[in-house]
């Protein structure tokens, strides 16, 4: 007598998906039968189909015996394991975000360039931040968000707003970086080349950071954000040394052996990324040859330089009444500010 062999095949769209109990054509006949499964000791039982001498089971059954998700799109004949398929998606050239949040910033802020259409896709993606970055794939997108967006129709369609916006979200640079694209369902983006989504993402570059400062951030976690602050500057000054030489980057500053020679930028670049880990508001002021810090505590923005401040560790110095340097682009620091905290520059102006 013959035994019968079993396989988990794709006979055909219906014997897939429906309840059929037998088909047949020319040369093929499938009869009714059943096939034992033991999945992690369990014995069970799968309804399957007898095909000449071979026994098939449906893919939809052993796929829910697995634990597997299918679908099958009979309009491309196609069947998905896994992931849902994401389906193409047209965009209308229309702003988008989940409501106008730049009803709450500070209005001097806007103008044809700066957008509010822009800052509202940038500030819904600060105010997700946690939610969008739980999940995100190796190009910072999380395929489960509905993300805000704009588009530039700036100079003749060259993107000036898009640039300013880069520039704009590089002074948050730290924990997080922030980055802008498109979805990559949409089936149009050539007709709006414009169009951009921020997507916001933790550095995975920055794990051995991560786990270096890790413990510091617990420890800190209970502080008034004044107190913060003061701590993440020692904190910094205690392991880094300052000298006109290359910037160090943020994994040597927190996992080398101390001190750690670097330039101003370093110490900026640190402030931003330990204040957003502590969750304060903070970004990095540049000009010609300097960096320095606005950092947002007891409800106004603060001027701080750390690299300063390491001169001579005092209240005075961390927070200078006369800083002696300028701000060359005001404009782009207001409108980082106001994307940390709606209303906060409103008597800068």
């Amino acid at each position: 007598m013959r035994k019968s062999s079993f396989l988990i095949g794709l006979v055909c769209g219906s014997l897939l998906f429906s309840g059929l109990t037998a088909f047949a054509n020319a040369e093929i006949i499938a009869k009714l039968t059943s096939q034992i499964f033991f999945w992690n000791n369990q014995k069970i039982e799968l309804e399957a189909y007898n095909i000449n001498g071979y026994n098939y089971v449906r893919l939809r059954d052993a796929a829910e015996l697995f634990g597997v998700n299918i679908e099958y799109h009979e309009d491309t004949d196609t069947v998905y394991l896994g992931e849902v398929r994401k389906e193409k998606t047209k965009i209308d050239g229309k702003a988008y975000a989940k409501e106008d949040y730049s009803l709450k910033a500070n209005s001097d802020i806007f103008d044809d360039v700066y957008t509010r259409d822009a800052y509202n896709a940038i500030r819904q993606s600060i105010i997700d931040i946690a939610e969008i970055t739980k999940n995100t794939d190796e190009n910072g997108y999380n395929t489960d968000y509905e993300y805000g967006h704009f588009v530039d129709d700036t100079s003749d369609g060259m993107g000036e707003t898009i640039e300013v916006m880069k520039s704009v979200t590089a002074t948050m640079f730290g924990y997080y970086n922030f980055s802008f694209g498109y979805e990559p369902t949409i089936s149009n983006f050539y007709e709006y080349p414009g169009y951009r989504i921020c997507k916001p993402q933790i550095h995975k570059h920055f794990e051995p950071a991560n786990n270096a400062t890790d413990g510091f951030i617990v420890e800190i976690s209970n502080l008034t954000d004044l107190e913060k602050v003061k701590r993440i500057a020692d904190y910094i000054c205690d392991r880094v040394a300052y000298k006109n030489e290359n910037a160090a980057g943020i994994n040597r500053v927190f996992t080398e052996t101390p001190p750690v020679n670097a330039i101003c930028g370093t110490y900026s670049n640190a402030f931003v990324y330990l204040c957003q880990r502590a969750k304060i508001p903070c970004i990095s002021v540049v000009d010609d040859v300097h960096a320095w810090n606005e950092v947002y505590v007891d409800g106004e923005w603060n001027t701080t330089d750390i690299s300063y401040y390491d001169v001579a560790r005092t209240d005075e110095y961390l927070f200078p009444k006369n800083y002696p340097r300028t701000d060359i682009n005001k404009q782009k620091t207001n409108f980082a500010k106001e994307l940390l905290v709606p209303g906060s520059t409103k008597s800068t102006y």
